[in-house]
C-alpha cells in the first residue's frame, strides 16, 4: 500500500468509526454490548489511547529514546487498554467523539515528524520489532518498526473494531450523514443502535 493510500484509508477509516459512533444514543453508550462485556465508549477509549500513543511515539522518537512507558504498552496491550478505559471513564459521549476526531489529523501530522521525505520509513528504535507488531514470532535479526508499520497496526486495528460495533448494534456507516452534519455544524438526530 503506498503512503498516500495508506494516509487516505486512515482518514476514511476515522470518518467510519465516527458514523458508527454518531448512531448509538446516549442511553446505550455505556452498555457492554460488544465482545468482552465492553461498552462502545470503553471500545472508543482505547482507540483513542492507541492514537496518543502512537503521537508520543513519533514525536519524542524524533529527538530522544521513548520512555519505557511507551515501549511497554505493545507488549502488554491488554494492560495498556484496561488503563486507556480507565483513565477516560470520565469523558463523556460528545467529548470523546471530539477527542477521536481531533486525534486523527494530529496523528497523521505526528507520523511525519522527523521523517523527511520518507517520513513513513523512519524506524521507531527501542520499541518492538515488526514481527511482534504483525502478530508473528519474534526472531533475533529484527528490526525496529517503521511508522508505515505503525499506522497500518492501527488502521487495522480500528477496521477489526468497526466490525464489531456493526455486527453488536446492527448498524452500517452513515458517512455522507457525518460529513452533512460537519460541514453544516448540526448535531443531527441519533438513528438507533
Amino acid at each position: 500500500m503506498e503512503t498516500d493510500e495508506l494516509v487516505r484509508r486512515l482518514r476514511e477509516r476515522r470518518l467510519t468509526t465516527l458514523a458508527l459512533a454518531d448512531q448509538i444514543k446516549e442511553d446505550r453508550w455505556r452498555e457492554p454490548a460488544l465482545p468482552g462485556e465492553r461498552s462502545i465508549h470503553d471500545l472508543l477509549s482505547h482507540i483513542l489511547a492507541w492514537d496518543e500513543w502512537a503521537v508520543a511515539a513519533f514525536e519524542i522518537s524524533a529527538h530522544r529514546e521513548l520512555p519505557p512507558v511507551l515501549r511497554r504498552a505493545l507488549a502488554d496491550v491488554d494492560a495498556f487498554n484496561a488503563k486507556a478505559v480507565t483513565r477516560h471513564r470520565g469523558i463523556s459521549r460528545d467529548d470523546l467523539l471530539s477527542g477521536l476526531q481531533a486525534a486523527n489529523p494530529r496523528l497523521l501530522s505526528s507520523a511525519r515528524v522527523g521523517g523527511g521525505a520518507e517520513w513513513e520509513k523512519r524506524r521507531i528504535e527501542r520499541l518492538l520489532p515488526e514481527d511482534v507488531i504483525a502478530g508473528g514470532p519474534p526472531n533475533r535479526t529484527h528490526k525496529a518498526p517503521n511508522v508505515r508499520s505503525i499506522l497500518r497496526m492501527l488502521l487495522e486495528h480500528e477496521a477489526e473494531h468497526d466490525q464489531e460495533i456493526m455486527d453488536a448494534f446492527g448498524i452500517t456507516p452513515n458517512l455522507e450523514r457525518l460529513c452533512d452534519d460537519q460541514e453544516g455544524g448540526k448535531g443531527g438526530d441519533q438513528a438507533g443502535g
